[in-house]
């Protein structure tokens, strides 16, 4: 039996053009919540949030920031080429009912995703095979045709020129993003295949912090612990809720490129960011989204600068969420009569955030290798984003990003 390594390595970037932003002269009129709630929205919020938790309790550096989309599209794709107990596991955790409905849900998001305009939003597949071997042909025909995947042929026995050719892939369409995608202690000789996916995102916000209101103050990193941070300054009425339910309270920062936004989850208590990252991973985060309203009178946010690179071994992850089968059992359905199965995944991420807006970007790759309103308005709300937080970037009701930053 053969046995492929996922390779799932992510980056998230909020940041734009340098330089001063110009204050704004007036307040933005956002339009609204113009996008419906969907039941895949749902699938991909649920299965996202738990990944996400299980990365929070496991990982000692609490700053992370992950694109569990890139892992669901590619796990929807390895399940075109795995039955049984595989595909049941697959079906389960990203939250589908049966094979054809996921099939369906995932190619459509790859497609939509694949085809918006690249001057703000990429997502591409690819599927790397050994150049003496060939792909199962209704798993190439899957993975061509309805996942928009290029397929290139490989000679992994020349590993240094495999590693270069995946990570100029990645490089170029995450805009110099992600360098090191793949490294050499991870292809060899044996490889037969790489499964791969990008998104990258680049945005704007509707309105720009202005800079020259980014000063030093307090972050709570734990109640015993404070520490200064660049903190940016905005005064919007932006949408927002409380929620004594998650015990926090939530903003959203809308992009001038529509149906993007980001949501900070802001908890009431300085070290509740673990009881927030429960609560979500039981019943996603989307039901809070849809429930921001406008708040009526200003929000007046303080929110830090901040920069975080991530590294997260999904060997240990995915088993958390109820995706173990994939490293155990042969898949038989992807290299053409060749039986194979996953023997290493990790995600590696970054995200950076100031002024004017955001940049965003995954990489996710399978690599196979054999193995064995009011006249008189309300005082306004201080938001100060002044202890550990949750954030994430959705396109409607699809979350594309996650992260949580502790310090």
């Amino acid at each position: 039996m053969l046995k492929i390594s996922l390779f799932l390595f992510a980056a998230a970037s909020y940041c734009l053009a340098e330089g001063e932003v110009e204050p704004s002269t007036e307040k933005w009129h956002y339009p609204g919540h113009e996008f419906d709630r969907t039941r895949l929205g749902d699938a991909v919020d649920l299965a996202s949030m738990k990944l996400l938790k299980e990365a929070y309790t496991t990982k000692d550096d609490k700053n992370i920031v992950a694109s569990p989309i890139g892992v669901l599209l590619l796990l929807s794709l390895y399940a075109a080429g795995a039955e049984g107990g595989i595909r049941d596991e697959i079906i389960k955790a990203v939250g589908s009912s049966n094979y054809d409905e996921m099939f369906e849900s995932y190619t459509r998001l790859s497609s939509k995703f694949s085809f918006m305009d690249s001057s703000y939003l990429t997502l591409a597949n690819k599927v790397y095979v050994a150049d003496n071997m060939e792909l199962a042909n209704d798993f190439s025909t899957r993975a061509v045709q309805s996942y928009n995947s290029e397929v290139e042929k490989v000679d992994f026995t020349k590993p240094a020129d495999a590693v270069a050719i995946i990570n100029k892939w990645a490089d170029e369409k995450t805009k110099g993003h992600i360098k090191d995608a793949v490294t050499e202690d991870v292809i060899d000789d044996t490889v037969v295949s790489v499964l791969c996916n990008v998104i990258f995102f680049q945005g704007h916000w509707n309105v720009p912090f202005n800079a020259s209101e980014t000063v030093e103050k307090d972050f709570h990193v734990d109640k015993s612990k404070t520490v200064k941070k660049q903190m940016m300054h905005l005064e919007q009425p932006l949408f927002y809720q409380e929620s004594p339910e998650l015990g926090a309270k939530m903003i959203e920062l809308p992009y001038k490129e529509n149906g993007f936004r980001m949501v900070v989850v802001l908890p009431d208590e300085i070290d509740g960011l673990s009881s927030v990252m429960e609560k979500v991973a039981q019943k996603g985060l989307l039901a809070d989204v849809f429930a921001l309203s406008p708040a009526g009178r200003e929000i007046h946010l303080d929110l830090p600068k901040f920069e975080i690179k991530s590294g997260l071994d999904l060997n240990g992850l995915l088993p958390k969420i109820g995706v173990s089968k994939i490293f155990s059992d042969p898949a038989q359905g992807i290299v053409k009569d060749v039986p194979v199965k996953v023997s290493k995944a990790f995600q590696k991420a970054f995200v950076k955030v100031d002024e004017e807006g955001a940049t965003a970007g995954a990489f996710t790759g399978f690599v196979i290798v054999p193995t064995s309103l009011n006249s008189q308005p309300p005082p306004a709300v201080q938001f100060k984003v002044d202890r550990p937080f949750l954030f994430a970037i959705l396109h409607e009701d699809i979350l594309l990003f996650a992260g949580t930053y502790t310090h």
